[in-house]
């Protein structure tokens, strides 16, 4: 199957993050094994969902690992021009969900399975399919632990994310946070004798705000924004116009600088809302609370000048340089595991997440071209 097919395939395959991905890691691992891989897999604790880790080559460490996550953002309320779940090509584009992230680095690299076990491989190959990446990276952990147990250590890893084929080598982190904001229920119009969570909802929002502004004075050119963003993206509460609401919930993100703690933000947070906003509400409900939780947590990776992936990467390419992106993806948890880590992979993040989300036909081709390279140097005796 080409890379289009099989990106194609994939892209039927519904994996949106609160569903399972197993039919999608068993279509694979059917794929690789039958190229000749050796597979094993890792789970949530349902075992409703799984990675796949798939080795060719001689055993032992070493070895480039092809990352990319199985998992798609939803399309709910979106407003696409086809089913997004049935990949469609009009001129030189592939629509559908996950066309650019990133089945269509994962299908592109399926394609060449059975390139990669014809070649002899002087260093292993190896293929990591993670779940839930979409919500906070938190599927590869188990990956990378269960690697650790087994005693394999990948030399480097290429995470396919959509960069347009171009080096990316250092990107920031990012934290998920929930806070529940709770009062006491009244009449609106006597708002002393209760406390109204939708307004200490408000007054948090707008104390994250100044939070950013604050972390605004540490700054890394080389990214855009250059510095650490907070940001509220949901909120709910309140019954009805007249009733002070008794609860309402915030669902926020921190996404710091490579190097920087958002457990450090989330506490800073924590810190402002129990000193300049509870009182206030304390006096008309003793019982007011913020109660915050972090949901998710993965680390930026940061730019190093003698990444051996990065190397590889400007290698194959001709890049002169690696650059920086904002967005988050799983090579954080790679190089906090000690596997040097890259990041480039077909299509544009300015897709990802949106109705009539594609990935140009030129860019599945560049990958193919880029990844044959890869197994080319997979070939050839150490330098």
């Amino acid at each position: 199957m080409t890379p289009l097919d099989l990106t194609k395939r994939l892209i039927a395959f519904d994996t949106t993050s609160r569903l399972s991905n197993l039919a999608l890691i068993d279509f694979a691992q059917e794929l690789l094994e039958g190229a000749g891989a050796r597979c094993r897999r890792s789970y949530n604790p349902a075992k409703t969902k799984a990675n796949l880790f798939a080795s060719f080559g001689p055993e032992g460490d070493g070895g480039t690992v092809l990352s990319g996550h199985t998992d798609v953002v939803p399309v709910d309320g979106q407003d696409w021009s086809s089913d997004p779940f049935a990949a469609e090509v009009r001129g030189d584009r592939l629509f559908g969900r996950g066309a650019c992230d990133m089945k269509g680095f994962v299908g592109t690299a399926l394609s060449l399975a059975d390139e990669i076990a014809n070649t002899k491989l002087k260093r292993p190959i190896h293929f990591a399919l993670s779940f839930d990446e979409e919500v906070g990276c938190t599927g590869v952990p188990a990956l990378l632990a269960d690697l650790k147990e087994a005693g394999i250590k990948p030399a480097l890893v290429i995470v396919g994310e959509p960069t347009l084929m171009k080096v990316v080598g250092a990107h920031k982190g990012g934290t998920s946070v929930r806070t529940r904001c709770l009062g006491r229920e009244g009449h609106s119009s006597a708002p002393h004798k209760g406390a109204s969570a939708v307004m200490m909802a408000g007054e948090f929002i707008a104390m994250l705000a100044r939070l950013g502004v604050e972390l605004e004075a540490d700054r890394d050119p080389r990214f855009d924004p250059p510095f650490t963003t907070t940001q509220a993206n949901v909120v709910s509460g309140g019954t009805a116009l007249n009733i002070l609401a008794r609860e309402a919930v915030v669902t926020w993100e921190c996404r710091p600088l490579p190097g920087r703690d958002g457990l450090a933000v989330v506490e800073r947070a924590k810190t402002l809302a129990e000193s300049e906003i509870l009182p206030k509400y304390k006096t008309g409900a003793p019982e007011a609370a913020f109660e915050t939780k972090v949901s998710s947590s993965y680390p930026g990776l940061a730019l190093d000048p003698d990444s051996p992936a990065v190397a590889l990467a400007l290698m194959l390419t001709g890049a002169n340089r690696a650059e920086t992106v904002a967005y988050g993806t799983e090579a954080g948890h790679f190089a906090a595991a000690g596997i040097p880590a890259v990041i480039c992979g077909p299509g544009s993040i300015d897709q990802a997440h949106k109705a009539d989300e594609f990935v140009a036909l030129s860019e599945l081709d560049a990958c193919e071209a880029f990844l044959r390279k890869v197994i080319a140097r997979a070939g050839q005796p150490s330098p």
